[in-house]
């Protein structure tokens, strides 16, 4: 072969092997912006709602919890009094559920139970948690945890028509694993990831890199599954 043929076929060879790696890593820079990106509005997004959560759970105890012992106290109509106190725990309800007050201080099974306790009225519910080794989280997967785990409740009183469901929250050195079961009508595959409430669950998971999927709970309801590997 002629040299200079060779060299020429080189060095082309050489700075096009240059451009598509230069290009390559120019692709691969742009999408790790890209992720960073969707982090950011990611984690901008949980923080605008768990913000206008807090918000509106102080709004709702500092003021409306307020004025309607107010009310009560000036109120002597046993019966309208007793509307009052239903109302003043309805709306302490609601607060909590917005911007939970056990979760600092608390383990995330006494959070699930705290949760789960006003609802025994209503429903047949089994608890079941274990945690032989005493694990903690820290506040931030906590909330993301119990976020998800209180969507997916919601959910149950929403669509599944069912008078039970069952909890399992298994914590070990690795990983926890969350099993919510209702024995409702079920659902629709093609629905179950519509709506906003599927759309937060989604982005709770993402944000710890949880893995979750619904599934058919035979013969009858729905199933929810999560899986979180912590040692990650």
């Amino acid at each position: 072969m002629d040299y200079r043929k060779f060299s020429t076929f080189f060095w082309a060879t050489y700075f096009i092997a240059l451009l598509v790696r230069k290009y390559i890593q120019r692709l691969k820079k742009e999408s790790e912006l890209k992720l960073e990106h969707q982090q950011v509005l990611l984690e901008n997004s949980i923080e605008i709602q768990e913000h206008e959560r807090t918000r509106i759970a102080s709004e709702i105890h500092d003021n409306l919890i307020a004025q309607l012992y107010q009310v009560k106290l000036l109120n002597n109509e046993k019966e309208l009094s007793g509307y009052i106190t239903k109302s003043i725990q309805t709306a302490r309800n609601i607060s909590h559920e917005l911007s939970p007050p056990l979760l600092e201080d608390h383990t995330l099974e006494e959070v699930f139970e705290a949760f789960l306790f006003p609802l025994r009225k209503q429903y047949e519910i089994e608890f079941s948690h274990t945690n032989p080794n005493g694990i903690v989280f820290d506040n931030t997967v906590k909330l993301h945890l119990f976020r998800i785990f209180q969507e997916v409740i919601t959910n149950i009183q929403k669509h599944a028509k069912t008078e039970k469901f069952s909890v399992s929250l298994k914590i070990n050195f690795n990983y926890v694993l969350l099993v919510i079961e209702d024995f409702g009508v079920g659902f629709q595959s093609k629905n179950i990831t519509k709506g906003l409430g599927s759309k937060n669950i989604e982005l709770r998971a993402k944000q710890i890199h949880a893995h979750y999927k619904f599934k058919e709970n035979k013969p009858h309801g729905s199933k929810f599954l999560l899986a979180y590997d912590y040692s990650i």
